[in-house]
C-alpha cells in the first residue's frame, strides 16, 4: 500500500477493508509523535460516545429487503456513533447511526434538540445512516411502516449520545488519511444490449437498458455504468495528555448487505462488526481505547459480474 506523511502547521496528513484502515490508522499515530507540542491547536478538544439503539421491544419492524421482516431478536449491538469536534469557537457534531434508511425530518428533529442542550447549531452537525439492512424500520420502504415507539426512542438516544460526547471532550490532536482499495467495490447497474434487460421491478418497464445485477458474464452485459469510488478515507482523533485513541471516523463506499445476519435479526451488521475490530486493533496499537466512532457506507456492490463470483463469508472482517 503506498502512504505518504506530511506536516503542515501542525498537522498531520497521509495517503495511500480492516487492514488498510489499520495501517492507515497507525500512520497517521506514528506521525504525531513527531509533531512539535508547541505547533499543536491548544486549546482543541474532541469527545466521543456510542449511544446504544438497540431495540428494547420485540417483534419489531426490520426493514432492507424488499418486503417488510418482523424482527424477534438482536444479533448485536446497534449504536449512534458521535464524535464531537471543538476549536473553543465552533464545535462541529458527526453522528453515524445504525440503520438503513433515517429521514431528514428524524435528523432535524435530533439536531433541534442537541441545540437546545448544547452551543452545538444545527448547521455544525453532519449525521448519516450505515445503511445496515437488519436495523429497525423508522423510514417506510418495501411494506416496512415505521415504528413509532422506536423512532421517537432514537431521536432520544442520538440527542443524549452528542450531548455525552460534548462532555467527553479533552485536549486532542487530530489527523487524517486516504488509502485505496479496489478489490472490494465493484459498479452494480450495466449497460444492457437492447431488448435485453430484465423487466424493471420498480415501475414494470420492459426496455430499460440499465440493469442492476446482470448476473455473472451475462453475455447481454455491456459494460459498468459508472465509475466505482475505492477511497478509504479516514479520520482519527487522540487523547494530546497521553495519546489515548478517542475515535476514528471511516468512510469506504461499500454496499454491502447483510450476508450472515439471520433474517429475522436485528443487527449493525458488517458496520458494527468492524467498530469492535478496529477497538480491538487499536488497542493492540496503543492500550486504553475506550470510545470509537465509524462510518463505513455506501451504494455500490461488494460482486463484479465480469469475473468468477466469489462466496459470502458472513460479515468476518
Amino acid at each position: 500500500m503506498k502512504r505518504r506523511v506530511r506536516f503542515r502547521n501542525g498537522e498531520c496528513r497521509s495517503g495511500g477493508r480492516s487492514i488498510l484502515i489499520v495501517a492507515l490508522f497507525l500512520t497517521i499515530w506514528t506521525a504525531w509523535g513527531s509533531v512539535s507540542p508547541a505547533d499543536e491547536p491548544a486549546v482543541f478538544q474532541a469527545g466521543a460516545y456510542a449511544a446504544d439503539i438497540t431495540p428494547t421491544r420485540f417483534p419489531i419492524s426490520l426493514n432492507g429487503q424488499m418486503h417488510d421482516r418482523p424482527g424477534s431478536s438482536a444479533l448485536d449491538r446497534l449504536h449512534a456513533r458521535c464524535l464531537v469536534l471543538d476549536d473553543g469557537k465552533a464545535p462541529v457534531a458527526i453522528v453515524v447511526v445504525d440503520s438503513c434508511l433515517i429521514s431528514r425530518a428524524i435528523f432535524d428533529e435530533a439536531k433541534r434538540k442537541i441545540a437546545e442542550a448544547t452551543p452545538i447549531r444545527t448547521e455544525r452537525m453532519l449525521m448519516s445512516a450505515t445503511h445496515t439492512h437488519s436495523a429497525p424500520t423508522v423510514v417506510g420502504v418495501f411494506q416496512s411502516e415505521p415504528d413509532a415507539e422506536y423512532t421517537a426512542f432514537l431521536i432520544d438516544r442520538i440527542v443524549d449520545g452528542v450531548g455525552q460526547a460534548f462532555k467527553n471532550r479533552e485536549p486532542a490532536q487530530v489527523g487524517w488519511g486516504v488509502g485505496e482499495d479496489r478489490t472490494q467495490v465493484f459498479c452494480r447497474d450495466w449497460l444492457m444490449k437492447p431488448g435485453t434487460a430484465a423487466t424493471n421491478p420498480f415501475g414494470g418497464t420492459k426496455d430499460d437498458r440499465v440493469q442492476m445485477h446482470p448476473g455473472y458474464q451475462n453475455p447481454n452485459a455491456i459494460a459498468p455504468t459508472a465509475p466505482v469510488d475505492p477511497d478509504v478515507s479516514l479520520l482519527a482523533v487522540k487523547a494530546k495528555k497521553d495519546g489515548r485513541p478517542l475515535a476514528v471516523l471511516a468512510n469506504f463506499s461499500m454496499h454491502y448487505a447483510g450476508y450472515g445476519v439471520p433474517p429475522d435479526a436485528a443487527s449493525a451488521d458488517y458496520f458494527g462488526r468492524f467498530a469492535e475490530r478496529i477497538k480491538v486493533l487499536a488497542w493492540i496499537s496503543h492500550q486504553g481505547l475506550n470510545r470509537a466512532a465509524l462510518r463505513v457506507i455506501g451504494g455500490i456492490a461488494t460482486t463484479t459480474f465480469d469475473t468468477e463470483p466469489r462466496q459470502p463469508d458472513g460479515y468476518r472482517v
